[in-house]
């Protein structure tokens, strides 16, 4: 009778695809192109951030000039509030930056001020006193603890005068009146040259503050 041989087959398993190589980026090991890669996401990511932040929301801003002194001195750093001026509308003493109309705009450097008049309002300057009166309302002299002299509130050379806030726009001094350019000379501000409101001060760290509102 015939002897019937089994062989045993032998299954192999499927060849592994084949696999590129990665890039050798020449003295870098793997771990530190990894690393190298997470830093530059993370600084992209917090460059878009910035943008944003400040486009939107909040801007820094370094006071340059005395205009706003005592208030504001030369070297204080301001946040500028961008966002809530968009459901809040500019009164009168808020402090806001803004970019002066031509040919003070030259240099490009912001002014600071702070708001006397809004739209309908009537500003007037007599006898160096400054007297505000609202839509539908009387004149009433300002009282400004905020201004730098305890005498007249301008300076000498500023004659009397009146001006009617049109829509659109707010009518700014400073506070230093005898040191500031605003809108005795160049007229009221149209709204869409204001960056915004300054609402802290956070440097120098000795006189971090929130930057009040003036009645």
């Amino acid at each position: 009778m015939p002897t019937i041989r089994r062989t045993a087959r032998v299954i192999h398993p499927p060849p592994e695809p084949m696999r590129e190589p990665e890039p050798i980026v020449p003295g870098l090991p793997r771990d530190a192109r990894r690393w190298a890669v997470e830093i530059v996401q993370v600084v992209l990511f917090a460059a878009v951030l910035y943008l944003v932040v400040t486009t939107f929301v909040a801007q820094p801003f370094a006071v340059q000039l005395m205009s706003m002194q005592p208030t504001l001195e030369p070297g204080d750093h301001l946040l500028v509030d961008r966002l809530s001026p968009r459901w809040d509308a500019y009164d009168r003493g808020d402090i806001v930056v803004f970019h002066p109309p031509p040919p003070l705009d030259g240099d490009g450097i912001p002014y600071v001020k702070r708001i006397i008049g809004v739209p309908g309002d009537v500003v007037e300057i007599a006898n160096g006193r400054v007297y505000l009166t609202e839509p539908g309302g009387v004149p009433r002299r300002l009282e400004e603890p905020y201004v730098t002299e305890a005498g007249p509130t301008l300076a000498p050379a500023t004659s009397d005068a009146v001006w009617h806030v049109p829509e659109g726009a707010v009518f700014v001094l400073g506070d230093n009146r005898a040191a500031s350019a605003d809108s005795r000379t160049f007229g009221a501000v149209p709204l869409d040259r204001i960056v915004g409101r300054a609402f802290l001060r956070y440097l120098p760290l000795d006189r971090m503050s929130v930057i009040a509102v003036a009645d």
